[in-house]
């Protein structure tokens, strides 16, 4: 299905389920954009058009401010789908996604004066590297912010900031207030456009500034932890080893009675294994999440960060399996998407959220720490 057979506006009476629906027909769309976005280090505007159809950007927020109120399981599942298409759509709509942390604190008539459109995109850099100095009801602003995910199309941004006493906190301003600085030249994930941006004496009322971790004042099951809106990302490496995946049993496919190598068919299996077993542990372990918040307990701090952690770590293993195991046609970008792969789950893997710095975080939990990190 295409864009234009899609809704143009994702309206009320959105569920999950319609919003998954949305995201099946368009996803396998985004294949035969990938290389031009990978290209012009951007997502095309009639791209964004069809994923704002969708519903998913609104699919984290809360029924009342015209979301979906998504679970963190459906929520990867949509984000795993997108990444089978382009991993760069996919990881743009994960950071999108994020404009729900601004409505975990703010009032909602605060969050509706700064997103009167629940389909706003918003580029979201939380470590507090802006500085302020407060002016009247509010700070004034100032700093520079890398890695920077959509920062080229985003209508909205999320700041992290020091305020004059040293906390941290998290600014919301318009993104025609930023200066993009042109720094996003990658291994992989090129199609985010993931630059780095700058404001300079921009003043932002104190009442549009929030801290990282929630206020209480929403009680829906997605928005009581921090962490929530991280567990989303592991549906990117997925999404990126079931293209792979798919793309490599063609060709072997074809090749059969004469494949590329000895021991291609095994890797294919092997690989197979490693993105299955990702699969069932991150889709699991999200289940687990929902289902003990859902009863009002405290989910186990560190497991889904573990099992996102392990999808990033797996499907890199496999899709580097299926890369050799097809052999050097593999290293032809323009004939399978094996090479974007691999260089794309290369670069995620490296975001704070997956790195194997979580292993250490974990470790520390249990073995009695407490590590300040929100992705765990």
């Amino acid at each position: 299905m295409t864009t234009m057979e899609l809704s143009t506006r994702a309206g009320r009476g959105l569920t999950a389920d319609s919003v998954l629906d949305r995201v099946r027909a368009y996803a396998p769309g985004l294949a035969g954009r990938a290389t031009e976005i990978e290209r012009t280090g951007g997502v095309p505007a009639d791209v964004l058009d069809g994923l704002k159809a969708t519903g998913l950007l609104r699919a984290a927020l809360p029924t009342a401010l015209g979301g979906v109120e998504m679970t963190p399981a459906q929520l990867t599942r949509a984000v795993d789908l997108l990444a089978e298409g382009d991993a760069s759509v996919a990881w743009c709509a994960s950071v999108a996604l994020n404009a729900a942390l601004a409505a975990v604190s703010l009032p909602a008539e605060v969050f509706t004066e700064l997103f009167p459109d629940p389909d706003l995109i918003t580029a979201t850099v939380l470590p507090p590297t802006g500085r302020a100095l407060r002016r009247g009801g509010g700070y004034l602003l100032s700093g520079r912010w890398s890695y920077a995910s959509g920062i080229t199309h985003a209508d909205r941004v999320m700041a992290g900031f020091q305020t004059p006493d040293g906390t941290a906190r998290i600014a919301v301003f318009d993104a025609a207030h930023v200066r993009v600085l042109d720094t996003w030249y990658t291994t992989g994930l090129r199609g985010t456009g993931s630059h780095d941006f700058e404001v300079r004496d921009l003043f932002v009322p104190e009442g549009h500034t929030f801290a990282l971790v929630p206020s209480g004042t929403r009680r829906e099951p997605l928005h009581l932890r921090a962490d929530n809106l991280a567990l989303k990302m592991a549906g990117v490496p997925l999404g990126i080893g079931r293209s792979a995946l798919n793309t490599t049993r063609e060709i072997l496919a074809a090749r059969r009675s004469a494949p590329p190598r000895p021991g291609a068919p095994a890797d294919l299996a092997h690989a197979e294994a490693l993105i299955g077993a990702a699969d069932a542990y991150v889709y699991a372990t999200l289940e687990d999440v929902r289902a003990a918040q859902a009863a009002g307990l405290e989910a186990e701090r560190g497991t889904a960060a573990l099992a996102r952690q392990f999808a990033h770590r797996a499907c890199r293993e496999a899709v580097q399996l299926l890369y050799d195991a097809v052999g050097s046609a593999a290293v032809y970008s323009e004939r399978t998407p094996l090479d974007r792969c691999l260089r794309d789950l290369m670069t995620a893997s490296q975001h704070v959220a997956s790195s194997a710095k979580v292993l250490d975080g974990v470790g520390d939990l249990r073995l009695g720490g407490d590590p300040a990190s929100p992705h765990l």
